[in-house]
């Protein structure tokens, strides 16, 4: 098997949308990629054992992941033991190592 570099797939597209009295607006729509390359995979493993607090938003924006697939791999690290949950009765998941 040769090793192929492995990339995210990140798409981005700017919508003009018409308002009321010929006023225009821009949306920017990215389309992300479900799934996470090996290689990112461990330089998101390497950034959250180094935070005080993980939140699946801020590794979406900082990897240009989807925030639902940061959200599994946060659930997957926690069953693994490398983070856990601070507080399970907020309803903002927010994890910390486990030390």
């Amino acid at each position: 098997m040769s090793e192929k570099e492995e990339k995210v797939i990140v798409r981005k597209a700017t919508i003009n949308l018409r308002r009321k009295y010929g006023r225009t607006k821009q949306i920017n729509v990215v389309e992300r990629d479900a799934f996470i390359p090996k290689n990112l995979e461990l330089e998101i493993k390497e950034s959250i054992l180094k935070k005080k607090s993980i939140l699946a938003t801020d590794i979406a924006l900082k990897f240009d992941i989807r925030v639902s697939t940061a959200k599994i791999l946060l659930k997957q690290y926690e069953e693994e033991g490398l983070i856990k949950l601070f507080d399970p009765t907020l309803k903002l998941k927010i994890y910390v190592p486990a030390s």
